[in-house]
């Protein structure tokens, strides 16, 4: 247990930081909150107060799912060759989270905060930073890009892996700057990128795998 919580310190951090927060916030919030945002930033969804406990409820389940997973993937022992990528991972989210928060509060109390444009930067260098942390990743079932291919063969995993980690950080450059994009051509940027990241790796590692049966 000692060992768990140590390693997942940092996320804990940012989950009572997250928490505290919340709380000391709440009785000032008004009944109903701002949820969610258009491409064009304007507020298209409200919810309860309570909503601005989300964010630390889901620090906390990413941080409990990520240990779990870990703990039943066949391949547990390869998490300790890639350890610090993946705390790094998990912080990164969790930072992400607790930034989406503090702009909620500051939409709440009437901060001019262009969420059209602070997301993407967000997103963006979470891509980028991503990308930069994918070669490191070894071989498992959880974390990754998971194909027939990858799984079946670490070699294809590992040069699919350095491939999807280069077009993920230029991937991510690209996400950063929709940011400067009016509403509609940001959200057709956006989904289009999201698209192309997730589907061309997995065509890669279909390639490789046929290049090295067929050689």
């Amino acid at each position: 247990m000692t060992n768990i919580l140590k390693k997942n310190k940092t996320c804990l951090v940012i989950f009572l930081l997250s928490l505290i927060l919340a709380v000391g916030v709440y009785p000032f919030l008004e009944d109903s909150i701002p949820i969610h945002w258009n491409a064009s930033g304007e507020i298209d969804g409200y919810g309860n107060k309570l909503w601005i406990f989300m964010e630390p409820a889901f620090i906390l389940l990413l941080t409990i799912l990520m240990e779990v997973t870990r703990k039943i993937d066949p391949k547990r022992s390869n998490y300790n060759k890639f350890e610090g990528s993946y705390v790094s991972f998990k912080t990164a989210i969790a930072l992400l989270l607790l930034a989406v928060q503090i702009l909620t509060i500051a939409v709440c109390f009437g901060a001019k905060v262009q969420i059209a444009t602070i997301l993407p930067l967000l997103i963006g260098i979470l891509f980028c930073y991503i990308g930069n942390m994918m070669p490191k990743i070894k071989h498992n079932y959880f974390v990754g890009i998971k194909t027939p291919w990858t799984l079946n063969d670490p070699e294809v995993w590992f040069r699919t892996h350095r491939f999807a980690g280069k077009i993920w950080f230029v991937g991510g450059i690209f996400i950063a700057f929709t940011a400067f994009l009016p509403g509609s051509a940001k959200f057709a940027a956006i989904l289009g990128a999201a698209i192309v990241l997730a589907i061309v790796p997995m065509i890669y590692s279909y390639l490789i795998s046929k290049k090295e049966k067929d050689s």
